[in-house]
């Protein structure tokens, strides 16, 4: 029949508590054969004008014992002795221990003077200083203390009790008494040792459960993460199908009830890729799939770009815009950091009704601070650190869409973590929030910044003969007709190989490339890109896609490929085109 799992555990725990007292025992060893040592010298200097050659046997018969005992104890490897190996050592000690008792012992019975008291009360002072050592160095094993102390003793307190007088009778019965009440006391110091290693043992194996279950569980949220991550490209295929097919849709319709529900699919969807961007950046970033690669970088190219694409949305809202540039050399992640204020500024225009929104900076001798500040409807002094938790917004308890997710300064949070830098937020109702993140200096180089009021010149599409490459014929057609309606000539293929026959044999020149990255066969977009570009020298390419992985963002922004992530807003993907048109240009 076999034991329980319970049975076992207690049985396992059973050898650990003996394996433990036993090796208290062994670490206590070397100062128990000390005490010996130098307790027999002044003995032996008293008995010695006694019997010289027997003192000398007796002292030699307890000097050996003592150096078995020191090699015995001397066991290489003993922290990995089985159980069953540790109680053979026990035994040996055991032996050795009662060897060392009897010998002492012995001594006592031997030189027993009934006629010279002065003798013995040294004999038994020698012998009570021997016991008191022992106690605590050996009650971890409570037997072994026995075997010690009741042979030491044993003898002496013999010969006191067949004594005629009442002087020995009496330090007999004292001596009876005193190693009696060293018995108990022994049994109380092991109980207090047995008590200390269990609860060790337990707290060891509590902090080891714990241990495993935070580990199972951050494992489960990695997978959880790992899995939104990687069907991140699946769950935008589809989904960029239907945008571009809606956005084709809304061209062809003239009818005002039908415009207005078609306005409604695209208000819908537009909140769908929204949330579906954020959770799969909350899930990379949690996943620790995102590896920050930092860099020494001028914050005002990032602050220009972004004050372009603000600036519109400030006119739309009636708010005034405004940022100061620093001029500073930052070191950082400038893909994160762009991210990271594009989501506070997000956040800022969306709680603003009125007033402002401006960026300016503050700086010390190792970093420089940038403020986010807005007039906008503030955040109660108790949900400072609410904010940044996933799906929870100020005031808006009805989860109203236009307001956002509540993801943004999760996401934030998650990023500046990631990067070390620390974000600090300040808030009064009714009269804004200021958001200030530190971002340490970098090392200066010469940065080519763009003018804050250079423009960008739109070219347009008419004419244009476009490329359109993805392993999905639905996003091909879809892609193709939404770019003829926008005056192009596109031409769409699902295979980089019969793309690239195409143009090698001279049978359309493209003027731009939409290219899918993950594409089958021997090119991704990335390469299928570089081979066109082998053909037709700096042609305008934009690689859509969606993996969303940090080693494809990395690799495609080493390459210096423009990106965007699927799903696509056919505005942003046209604005994306036009971009980078007129920059070759």
């Amino acid at each position: 029949m076999q034991a329980s799992p319970s049975g076992q555990s207690q049985y396992a725990l059973k050898d650990q508590l003996t394996s433990e007292k036993i090796r208290i025992v062994c670490r206590n060893t070397p100062m128990i054969l000390l005490g010996n040592l130098l307790g027999s010298i002044p003995l032996a200097i008293v008995l010695w004008s006694f019997d010289q050659p027997s003192i000398l046997i007796w002292l030699a018969s307890l000097y050996l014992i003592l150096f078995v005992r020191l090699l015995y104890n001397r066991v290489p490897q003993l922290d990995r002795f089985s159980p069953e190996e540790f109680r053979r050592y026990d035994q040996g000690q055991a032996f050795l221990i009662l060897t060392t008792g009897c010998i002492w012992g012995a001594g006592g019975y031997i030189y027993f003077d009934v006629d010279n008291i002065q003798t013995v009360l040294m004999i038994l002072l020698t012998f009570v200083s021997m016991i008191a050592g022992s106690l605590v160095s050996l009650s971890s094993r409570p037997y072994l203390y026995v075997l010690f102390a009741a042979p030491l003793m044993g003898p002496m307190i013999l010969a006191m009790f067949i004594q005629d007088q009442w002087a020995y009778n009496w330090l007999a019965f004292g001596a009876v008494i005193y190693l009696g009440a060293t018995f108990g006391f022994s049994r109380t110091i092991h109980r207090v040792i047995d008590n200390s290693i269990r609860l060790r043992y337990e707290n060891l194996d509590l902090i080891e459960d714990l241990r495993m279950e935070t580990e199972r569980a951050n494992e489960a949220n990695k997978e959880k993460s790992r899995f939104l991550a990687s069907a991140s490209h699946d769950l935008r295929q589809p989904l960029q199908a239907v945008n571009l097919f809606t956005e084709v849709l809304n061209t062809k319709l003239t009818e005002p009830d039908q415009k207005a529900d078609i306005a409604n699919i695209q208000t819908g969807l537009t909140s769908l890729n929204e949330l579906l961007d954020a959770l799969f950046d909350v899930s990379k970033l949690d996943a620790a799939s995102i590896q920050p690669r930092p860099e020494s970088f001028a914050i005002d190219d990032i602050l220009i770009r972004l004050e372009r694409q603000f600036m519109i949305e400030a006119h739309m809202r009636g708010l005034t815009f405004n940022i100061a540039q620093s001029g500073a050399t930052v070191f950082s992640d400038p893909l994160l950091i762009e991210r990271v204020i594009t989501n506070l500024l997000v956040n800022a225009f969306r709680y603003t009704p009125e007033g402002s929104v401006k960026v300016h900076f503050t700086q010390s001798e190792k970093s420089i601070i940038l403020h986010i500040s807005d007039t906008g409807i503030g955040i109660p002094e108790d949900s400072l650190d609410e904010i940044f938790k996933e799906f929870y917004q100020v005031s808006n308890q009805e989860r109203d869409k236009r307001q956002g997710l509540g993801l943004g300064l999760a996401i934030v949070r998650r990023i500046l973590a990631l990067l070390g830098h620390p974000i600090q937020v300040s808030s009064t109702v009714g009269r804004g929030s200021t958001f200030s993140i530190e971002l340490p200096l970098g090392r200066t180089h010469d940065h080519a910044v763009a003018s804050p009021t250079e423009e960008i010149a739109v070219k347009s599409l008419r004419g244009m003969t476009v490329l359109v490459v993805d392993n999905e014929d639905a996003i091909v057609n879809a892609m193709c007709t939404l770019l003829n309606s926008w005056g192009a000539e596109p031409v769409g293929y699902a295979a980089t190989g019969v793309a690239l026959a195409a143009v090698e044999n001279r049978i359309f020149e493209p003027q731009f490339a939409v290219i899918d990255y993950r594409m089958p066969g021997d090119y991704n977009g990335a390469e299928f890109a570089d081979k066109l570009r082998e053909l037709i020298p700096n042609l305008p390419v934009l690689i859509v896609t969606g993996d969303t992985s940090e080693d494809v963002v990395q690799s495609l922004h080493d390459q210096s490929l423009d990106v965007l992530h699927k799903p696509i807003k056919p505005a942003r993907l046209r604005m994306y085109i036009e971009r980078i048109i007129s920059r070759q240009s």
